[in-house]
């Protein structure tokens, strides 16, 4: 029986392809406005990681300050919001309609704990930014090995 040497390692030469697939994946799905499975609309948003706090930024075109609400859990955010649809028919009749109304609901997973009380939310030209301070994170202590 003779063995067979294997100099090369496929799998880890295979992976910054997988990664890239996964990435372009990721980027068909989060680069445009997206429906949930009822086909509701939610917001896009950005999770940002700046070292103590988190950011999330949410396009909210449209939507007024009064009709968005946030709830900040230790490791969640939700936000929902709705606009009502204009019933003003003196306009005349649409030709083409493509404005929507309704609401909407998107919960974001946090990486970790998150201060909720500390947490605060800016609103402007239809961008929502929540700032979120992470809790301190427990310190280590390196232990001296004792020896005999």
């Amino acid at each position: 029986m003779s063995l067979i040497r294997r100099d090369r390692d496929y799998l880890r030469e295979l992976s910054p392809m997988r990664e890239t697939i996964n990435n372009f994946i990721e980027d068909l799905f989060t680069r445009f406005p997206t429906f949930s499975n009822t086909g509701e609309w939610r917001p896009s948003i950005d999770l940002i990681d700046r070292g103590t706090e988190y950011v999330i930024r949410a396009d909210l075109p449209g939507y007024a300050p009064e009709n968005v609400t946030i709830n900040v859990l230790e490791n969640n955010v939700q936000i929902s919001g709705q606009i009502k649809e204009e019933k003003d028919t003196t306009e005349g009749n649409f030709e083409l309609r493509e404005r929507s109304f309704g609401s909407f609901t998107r919960s974001i997973p946090l990486p970790v704990q998150i201060k909720p009380e500390e947490a605060r939310a800016r609103y402007r030209n239809g961008l929502l930014e929540i700032t979120l301070p992470k809790v301190d994170a427990p310190k280590g202590h390196i232990l001296n090995i004792e020896t005999e």
